[in-house]
C-alpha cells in the first residue's frame, strides 16, 4: 500500500475510509490483489469502524458483498 501522512484533523471515518479505498483501489491495479485478501481486509476494517461509525460499517459491508458477487465496487464516500 502507499504510505500517505494523513492530516492531523482527519476524522475517523476518513481514515478508515481512505484506507478502504486504498484497498479497493488495488482490484483495478494492471496485476490486481487477490480478492479474498482485499476481502480480508475490509472486513477487518468493518469490524473497527462498527462500534464508532455505524454508516460507515454498512458501507463497508455493501462493498464486501459486492466483491463477493463480482460486482464492480465504488470507492467510499463520506457525506459531509
Amino acid at each position: 500500500m502507499m504510505n500517505q501522512i494523513l492530516p492531523a484533523n482527519n476524522s475517523f471515518a476518513q481514515v478508515i475510509a481512505a484506507e478502504a479505498n486504498r484497498v479497493i483501489r488495488t482490484l483495478h491495479l494492471p496485476n490486481p490483489a487477490d480478492r479474498t485478501a482485499v476481502e480480508s481486509v475490509l472486513e477487518s476494517l468493518k469490524a473497527v469502524a462498527e462500534p464508532m461509525d455505524q454508516d460507515l460499517a454498512r458501507t463497508l459491508n455493501i462493498r464486501l458483498v459486492a466483491i463477493r458477487n463480482n460486482i464492480q465496487v465504488n470507492q467510499i464516500t463520506l457525506e459531509a
